[in-house]
């Protein structure tokens, strides 16, 4: 494996990491190591199974045809006499 090790003054350094104040201005180890191969920036997220159509078989074939107003109706029912 290929690597990098230097000794250097952390001075420049300070426009590339963020270092701690008790490293500032100081002799520094820098060690350079490749992480391997490189991820892949989004990694593929297998689609997960879903609910539709799972309440299908407790349907009520007989109270689809009412389905289309019920919304309208509950609400006029409980607000119309305001």
């Amino acid at each position: 494996m290929n690597f990098v090790r230097k000794i250097t003054n952390s001075d420049a350094l300070k426009h590339i990491v963020d270092l701690p104040e008790d490293l500032r201005n100081r002799d520094v180890e820098l060690i350079i190591l490749p992480i391997g191969e490189p991820f892949p920036l989004k990694q593929a997220i297998p689609p997960s199974p879903t609910v539709r159509g799972a309440l299908k078989q407790y349907a009520n074939l007989d109270l689809i045809q009412y389905e289309q107003d019920a919304w309208k109706k509950g609400v006029q029912e409980k607000h119309e006499h305001r």
